[in-house]
């Protein structure tokens, strides 16, 4: 990566590295099964995934188990707080069911080997054991885990300074078990590397997780304070990482967090994350003083905001005495901040950190200010880099690994090392926003390992990303790791098995950044999985591959952010869409690539130290996997291996998505190996992950091959494109649809294309001949229901034995189908009265006002009108409005239907609410960007006809649009 390691070199380098790491695991001894090493997977009890790596099942060699009965099976503890109770309840489940038999907390010395826990000041046994010395380097964090000899008594000790390190020893002791590590000479010394290491939430308080894959947020608003088993074992899951805080809601936050009733919400969760030595912290909203208080303003220099945050702080520390602090994402993306009031962001941080100070708190203040895409690769630093040394001493800048938003692929971000007078810490995306959700493996160790990895060179040589977010090469008060967490109310937390490794990896890097992918992915797998070798070799090898295989089929040398919509939603940035990114990839006729030099772009390189910038600079020095994130370059340049760029484009597409087939390949050999219920889960999400390979797969190359009409040296195909992003179809007509046919092939073809509609549409097919390394447009008829819809429809075409790759994918969108105008009682094509208007309809814009004698018409408040110039005429403009707005409609005599469209082109849509004389008739969801859908109305004109009013809104502080409205008469409204 930013390394300047050329990509051939890390994975020669990988393939090269130990199996045999930091953490002392042993290497599979053989690929093969070992007999008696995991019972058969006919007598493998079904799991579901809740233990993630906490899976305590009974050791299987008798050996082995003999030996860990002798050394572990009676616990010692003598004192200690709630802390070092927590420790001893988890060895002693723990322990119970690794050793096969009851193993409880005992306070007397024994006389024959035994495991004892606990610190010198609560423990008179530990005092014994341990010198003091060994301890007081470790502060409260830090454990030592030993065989020490007494007396002729063999002691296993896990000793600390104070109980919290206690706690952390204790499940270190239980991973060397789990993983079948020996413990005859255990000499172990931890402290962690960071103070902070938090897992951030973007939890929202109506459920909804903002890039949240795994099911709705476990942290049930409408339940608490009444507490669920789940907060615990959630507690336990981040104490066994080492994690020692977390955020609980979005970065996209309302204030409501920040008073009742969610303070006695917040202090019932406190307190059970505080029996694991976790802190909870609050994301919040910086208009808070506005929302909350009342007062006008949230300028950080009125006198009166002040008093607002600091009797705040008072509040909350008065129900949450060990409250960690804020974490704030202000003047992003939308964001209130201060800047809106000429303000800087260190004024802002310093505000809230002057609250916080006298209870130790501290202010976590996001580096993430997008505000335009032209800037975004430079805003933070530019932002940032002037307030060096201006912000309070407990506020800490959370920096995102990489400049744009936690891509496939990007540079480490250039404000690590350029803030030597600010505390910094870097925030890591745990849940897969970019990277396939829970659908897709992507193992994002060796990613972050890169990043942190990095030498920023701002020090001079060693100041590495890890360096600086640990303290090591600037004189920080505060520092550390932020990782977006994977977790929702799935049964096994994060959506997919295999996506808890990267919340496990995370974890374990927050604490020690030097340990390696390897280890980590072996470690992993041998505690979620077993300890069968063929087991840890099979699955580490496809957590370790599987970054860059996902790399492979879908972000070519950098290209990153390929995916729609821009601005996303719960499920977007899933799909390939590189029509609607063009602003990030800069792709075009003659070559593809963002031009960051200073020499000829934007200068993002010259953020650098001199000799990375010189490097970047550089198109022969430029890390290939960067190339194109770094220049703008044509689709003939040569790379190291000799290829093109568009040919190695062609064939990483290829073999990355024939690579998965592989993956799920491997994965069925471990098929009585692994409990059939995750086998079979597992099985599944590989198959979804190989259809979605070939989605990115075939839609990449053929929008490539399309710009470029370079043909790929060893592949040739047909593809047939459908334009519904140009298209609306009139209900109960014939239509001709058009459909662009791409011949990628090195000879002219006789082609028939078909069209697969929905049932109830009618269709023909078409012919034309292509030539080769060209495009030809055909006219599909096609007749659908009368009624309004949406439909996804899908082009075959053919031409003997060539390939054909499918299409669905190169538009996101699905075809509108509106009743013609004659055949309505209304038809209203909303938006400004500057836009198109679909043939036959009416204009429904904000200057329509209700009149006597009007058909339709605003009553009272009339909402704005927006025109994208994207997609059909219907869709691409439309009415919008926060506030509620109402829509006089006059009816003929008789039961009707309205029929209403809401969507957006652009970015996702929030619910569209109608109502009728003050009743609820239709709600739609939430949209991504792309998505739209029709609401429908019943409504009656009674015996003479009469007007009816349609009341349009919104959630609070949400946007409703309309781009359509319908009305047919109920003979006319059934398909």
């Amino acid at each position: 990566m930013s390394s300047g390691i050329r990509r051939r070199s890390i994975l020669s380098a990988a393939a090269l590295g130990s199996t045999v790491g930091s953490l002392g695991l042993s290497s599979p001894a053989s690929a093969q099964p070992v007999p008696g090493a995991e019972p058969p997977a006919s007598a493998l009890p079904a799991e579901d995934g809740y233990d993630l790596w906490l899976r305590y099942r009974r050791v299987e060699d008798p050996g082995q188990l003999k030996r860990y009965r002798a050394a572990l099976g009676t616990l010692v503890r003598q004192g200690g707080g709630p802390l070092q109770r927590s420790a001893a309840d988890e060895l002693a489940r723990g322990l119970t069911g690794l050793l096969g038999t009851r193993v409880r907390p005992r306070a007397d010395a024994p006389s024959h080997a035994a495991l004892v826990v606990g610190t010198p000041a609560s423990s008179p046994l530990v005092r014994e054991l341990v010198p003091a010395a060994d301890l007081a380097e470790l502060g409260d964090e830090g454990y030592i885990v030993r065989r020490v000899t007494r007396r002729g008594v063999d002691f296993t000790v896990v000793a600390a300074h104070a109980d919290r390190g206690v706690l952390y020893g204790a499940f270190h002791l239980l991973r060397l078990v789990q993983t079948r590590q020996p413990l005859e000479r255990v000499d172990l010394t931890e402290r962690p590397a960071a103070p902070l290491r938090v897992a951030d939430h973007w939890d929202n308080k109506d459920g909804s997780i903002e890039r949240g894959y795994a099911g709705l947020s476990f942290f049930d608003w409408e339940e608490l304070p009444r507490l669920d088993d789940r907060y615990t074992d959630y507690a336990r899951v981040l104490a066994s990482l080492g994690i020692n805080g977390a955020v609980i809601n979005n970065v996209n936050t309302p204030a409501d967090y920040l008073a009742e009733p969610f303070l006695t919400k917040l202090a019932a969760l406190a307190g059970v994350l505080r029996r694991y030595g976790v802190a909870l912290y609050v994301t919040a909203n910086f208009a808070a003083p506005i929302d909350l208080g009342g007062l006008d303003t949230a300028d950080p220099f009125d006198p009166e905001v002040r008093t607002w945050w600091t009797r705040k702080a008072e509040e909350i520390y008065g129900r949450i005495e060990d409250f960690g602090g804020f974490l704030v994402k202000a003047n992003s993306e939308g964001r209130p901040g201060p800047l809106d009031y000429g303000r800087t962001h260190a004024d802002g941080a310093n505000l809230l950190a002057g609250a916080l100070r006298p209870y130790g708190g501290i202010v976590m203040w996001r580096a993430f200010v997008h505000d335009t895409d032209a800037k975004w690769d430079r805003q933070a630093y530019l932002d940032f880099t002037p307030l060096d040394g201006k912000f309070a001493d407990n506020a800490i800048v959370q920096i995102k690994n990489g400049p744009i938003d936690f891509q496939v692929r990007e540079p480490a971000h250039p404000l690590f090392g350029s803030l030597p007078r600010t505390n910094s810490m870097i925030e890591l995306q745990v849940t897969q926003e970019y990277t396939g959700h829970a659908t897709h493996l992507c193992y994002l160790v060796p990613q972050w390992k890169e990043v942190l990895d990095f030498d920023t060179l701002k020090a001079g040589e060693g100041s590495t990303v890890a360096r600086v977010v640990t303290g090591r090469v600037h004189s920080y008060a505060h520092f550390g790791f932020a990782g977006v967490m994977n977790f929702g109310d799935a049964r096994n937390w994060t959506g997919s098995h295999l996506a808890a490794a990267n919340t496990h990896g995370y974890g374990r890097l927050s604490w020690n950044p030097d340990l390696s992918a390897q280890d980590l992915a072996t470690e992993w797998t041998r505690m979620t999985f077993g300890n069968d070798p063929h087991v840890v070799e099979t699955v580490s090898a496809l957590l370790l591959g599987s970054w860059h295989t996902y790399e492979d089929y879908t972000s070519p040398l950098g290209t990153g952010y390929l995916t729609h919509p821009p601005d996303g939603s719960v499920t977007g940035h899933f799909d390939p869409s590189p029509t609607t990114t063009t602003q990030f990839h800069k792709s075009d006729r003659e070559g593809i690539g963002y031009d960051r030099t200073a020499a000829t772009g934007d200068g993002f390189t010259e953020l650098y130290a001199p000799a990375t910038r010189d490097a970047y600079e550089s198109l022969e020095n430029c890390p290939e996997e960067l190339l194109l994130f770094l220049h703008h370059v044509p689709y003939t340049q040569r790379l190291a291996s000799g290829k093109t760029v568009i040919q190695h484009i062609y064939d990483t597409h290829f073999s990355g998505a024939a690579r998965v087939a592989d993956m799920r390949t491997e994965w069925e050999g471990l098929r009585r190996r692994v409990d059939l219920r995750r086998f079979t889960d597992v099985h599944r999400q590989f198959g979804e992950q190989l259809t979605g390979a070939a989605q990115w797969r075939d839609t990449l190359v053929a929008y490539w091959f399309d710009l470029s009409r370079i043909r790929d040296e060893r592949r040739g195909w047909l593809q047939a494109i459908v334009a519904p992003a140009d298209t609306a179809l009139l209900g109960g007509e014939r239509n001709e649809l058009p459909v662009q046919v791409v011949n990628a092939t090195g000879a002219g073809l006789r082609t028939v294309t078909t069209l697969e509609v929905p049932e109830g549409w009618r269709s023909e097919e078409a012919t034309a001949y292509v030539a080769s390394r060209e495009g030809e447009t055909v006219k599909m008829p096609v007749v659908p229901p009368s009624a309004p819809a949406l439909a996804t429809l899908h082009a075959r075409p053919r031409s003997g034995a060539v390939r054909v790759l499918d299409s669905s994918l190169r538009s996101l969108a699905k075809v509108v189908v509106v009743p013609p105008a004659a055949r309505c009682v209304h038809a209203l094509d909303a938006g400004p009265d500057s836009a198109p208007v679909l043939m036959g309809y009416t204009r429904l814009s904000p200057a329509g006002g209700w009149h006597e004698g009007a058909d339709f018409g605003w009553v009272g408040n009339t909402p704005d009108a927006t025109d994208t110039g994207l997609f059909d005429v219907v869709r691409r403009d439309y009415v919008r409005d926060s506030a509620p707005a109402v829509l006089r409609l006059r009816l003929p005599a008789g039961p009707c239907t309205a029929h209403l469209l809401t969507g957006d082109p652009n970015t996702f849509n929030r619910s569209l609410i109608v109502r009728v004389n003050g009743i609820e008739k239709a709600r739609s969801e939430q949209l991504d960007g792309r998505e739209f859908t029709w609401l429908r109305i019943p409504l009656d004109g009674g015996s003479s006809g009469r007007a009816v009013d349609l009341e349009l809104s919104a959630n609070e502080r949400e946007t409703w649009h309309l781009s359509a409205c319908v009305v047919l008469a109920d003979d006319r409204s059934r398909v």
